[in-house]
């Protein structure tokens, strides 16, 4: 599944450098519930890749607490150990040259009554996982992505895989089934369960060599600047296979 923690691969290839012209740079993120906020922020103009370092960000939760954003170097990290919650509207201020730009972002709310029958597989069964849960809003989408937790996996021999093959794209079904056939190697594994954004719903399948095209034609959630800022609700479940 092709997910935003790629866009990592398209920031380390690009050169840091300072921007005099603010209308030249775009901002994106993608934020988990619960998890710490960052914010890309690159210069799109003509061909080249590079970081805009010089930035400035402000994030407003609900009840008014503001938190600023310091650069690490290729992103920006929230100065709070505070996260996004699930159904929080987060207002995110970016100081521009003589202005300031904006977005909101709606969280998706939790997933409710999870439920995992055979969190732990065997070679060769044929026993399944099934992992249930419930939403109020029954036309919100999922995306679904599993991890290996090993070091060094042990590869189990029909290795990659099938997961990919059915849970690559958003689902409207509130439950899943996965086999041994569905893991690529042995051992402990996290299963992730994201609640979409129903507004940019798109941008969690972007592919992220095209970062420069995606932001020029949209989608655009920022007001009075260039980029999207999207949330998403998440439930990570350990599986094993042995």
């Amino acid at each position: 599944m092709r997910k935003w923690y790629v866009i990592l691969f398209f920031i380390s290839s690009c050169s840091a450098e300072k921007m005099d012209n603010s209308e030249n740079v775009a901002i994106f993120g993608l934020w988990e519930s619960g998890e710490k906020p960052t914010i890309h922020a690159v210069i799109v103009d003509g061909d080249s890749k590079s970081v805009a370092s010089n930035q400035s960000f402000e994030l407003i939760f609900p009840d008014g607490e503001t938190y600023p954003f310091i650069s690490n170097g290729q992103s920006f990290v929230l100065q709070s150990e505070r996260t996004p919650q699930p159904e929080e509207i987060l207002k995110l201020l970016w100081y521009r040259e003589s202005d300031t730009a904006f977005a909101t972002v709606s969280m998706p709310p939790a997933i409710e009554n999870l439920v995992v029958i055979n969190d732990t597989l065997q070679e060769g069964d044929d026993v399944e996982c099934e992992v249930d849960w419930t939403m109020q809003d029954t036309e919100l989408e999922f995306a679904f992505r599993l991890e290996s937790l090993e070091q060094n996996p042990q590869l189990l021999p029909w290795s990659p895989g099938n997961f990919l093959q059915f849970y690559s794209g958003p689902q409207l079904a509130s439950q899943l089934t996965l086999q041994p056939q569905s893991f690529a190697a042995y051992g402990s594994y996290r299963l992730t369960i994201s609640v979409l954004n129903d507004e940019l719903r798109d941008i969690f399948f972007f592919d992220p060599s095209d970062i420069r095209g995606l932001l020029r034609r949209g989608p655009n959630n920022v007001v009075g600047g260039k980029g999207f800022v999207a949330g998403v609700s998440v439930a990570k479940i350990p599986l094993e296979i042995e």
